[in-house]
């Protein structure tokens, strides 16, 4: 058994396996004798069926499993040996037949991979900012913990300090044919949700106003505040939208004592208002520091795009194209696509480039510690800071049972990992601004 290669270019080559019948015939023969031990043929008894009776029968599809078998692993293994990272699959060559009694027989293979190059990190500068919160932050953070264990204090209507729980439901168009299943979404709002506050402010209880899918679409904050992103506004399967009050509520703040520091922290972690605020401070500047983090890794990933020259294997990838999808039946159809796409491939490359050179690997422990962490995150956002690391890791496990939230979470660690990687290497112009100054920079 051989594999050769000969290149295109520096991005592509058709790789030739090569087999001798001696490679698979021992193989072929053995099988051959189990199924005559083991057929059951009318005429004969179990065993006793002639073996040139049962080649005729089976010989030719033994062996051509057995030649895939091995031409699949010498592929594969040449491929890791010659560490290529390939762009697509391998696309066989066309083959009239194979003939398994040959004394020699070749199959071919057009492959794409990635060039070879380097990415100096520290030639690339951005912004690194330093972000703090600041006392209004920190308050209104304070504020909202009194929130989540205030007492509901009931209203006639609803006033400039009410919290109102609202049901948001499709509008389904009268003779609409088929079935409409569309579950509806129940939010709270309260006067910070300025567009949806004033939709509903004059409605009472069980009381509903209409909104139509193209208003939403004029109104992004209306559309947010109603919980519905962009692509969902887009994807909405009828024309209005029904947006009814459920309930509303005063709230009576929680008071700022012992009670309610041992409710969000645990017993005993927090003991004044001071320990309170500066417990505070640290998370908010902890999590503004992650997303000044990622800001500053963006920016250098955006110019690593913009200015690294990536050969791509255009030739290649157009067979591909056609090759792995039956929709694409032509060229021209091919190139189209590839043209669409091309830079987010040449994004997935750069990205893998940059891990691989960097020895970024993940493993079980990486991704079950990133699942524990979103878990804790789920539970902080109900006010639950303080849940036993067993019923966390219970909870992580069950998320990783499915294989897309594995996919997903992978992704992120990898990223993760990538982003220390660039926060040490990649040049840093540090800056300290507020918060406020930091998301006027995010819209930029």
């Amino acid at each position: 058994m051989n594999v050769t290669a000969t290149n295109h270019d520096e991005v592509s080559a058709l790789l030739t396996v090569t087999l001798d019948k001696s490679d698979y015939k021992d193989k072929v023969e053995k099988q051959l004798h189990n199924y005559a031990k083991n057929a059951q043929v009318p005429g004969f008894r179990k065993g006793k069926v002639p073996l040139s009776m049962v080649r005729k029968q089976y010989e030719a599809g033994i062996a051509f499993e057995e030649i895939n078998k091995q031409v699949s692993e010498a592929l594969n293994n040449y491929i890791a040996d010659n560490k290529l990272r390939l762009v697509g699959q391998p696309v066989p060559q066309p083959v009239d037949e194979l003939n398994h009694n040959a004394e020699q027989l070749s199959v071919g293979f057009e492959v794409g991979y990635e060039p070879e190059f380097a990415i100096d990190l520290a030639k690339y500068e951005a912004p690194h900012f330093k972000v703090e919160a600041s006392e209004k932050e920190i308050g209104q953070s304070i504020e909202n913990m009194q929130k989540r264990f205030a007492e509901q204090v009931p209203q006639e209507e609803i006033a400039d300090d009410s919290t109102v729980a609202l049901e948001i439901s499709q509008v389904i168009e009268e003779g609409a044919e088929g079935e409409h299943h569309h579950a509806p979404k129940n939010i709270t709002i309260d006067a910070t949700k300025k567009a949806a506050f004033e939709l509903v402010k004059a409605l009472k209880k069980d009381e509903s106003v209409k909104v139509s899918k193209a208003d939403l679409e004029k109104n992004e904050e209306l559309a947010k505040e109603l919980s519905f992103s962009k692509e969902e506004v887009e994807h909405l399967h009828h024309d209005q939208i029904e947006v009814k009050v459920k309930d509303f509520f005063g709230l009576n703040l929680a008071e700022l004592n012992q009670d309610l520091f041992d409710k969000v922290y645990g017993e005993g972690t927090i003991k004044s208002e001071e320990e309170l605020k500066d417990k505070v401070k640290a998370e908010l500047d902890e999590y503004f520091q992650q997303n000044a983090d990622v800001h500053f890794v963006n920016k250098i990933l955006a110019q690593i795009n913009e200015k690294e020259e990536v050969t791509l294997p255009e030739t290649f990838l157009v067979k591909w194209l056609m090759f792995s999808n039956a929709n694409v039946t032509s060229e021209d159809q091919a190139r189209e696509i590839l043209e669409a796409e091309k830079n987010q491939l040449k994004y997935q490359i750069l990205e893998g480039k940059l891990m691989t050179d960097n020895e970024i690997t993940l493993d079980y422990a990486d991704i079950l510690g990133q699942a524990e962490q979103l878990v804790r995150n789920q539970l902080a956002m109900y006010g639950i800071h303080h849940l036993p690391d067993e019923e966390v890791q219970k909870y992580a496990a069950d998320m990783l049972k499915d294989q897309e939230q594995v996919r997903q979470i992978s992704s992120e660690v990898g990223m993760a990992k990538l982003k220390d990687v660039i926060l040490e290497k990649a040049t840093k112009k540090e800056t300290k601004i507020s918060h406020d100054e930091f998301l006027e920079e995010l819209k930029k």
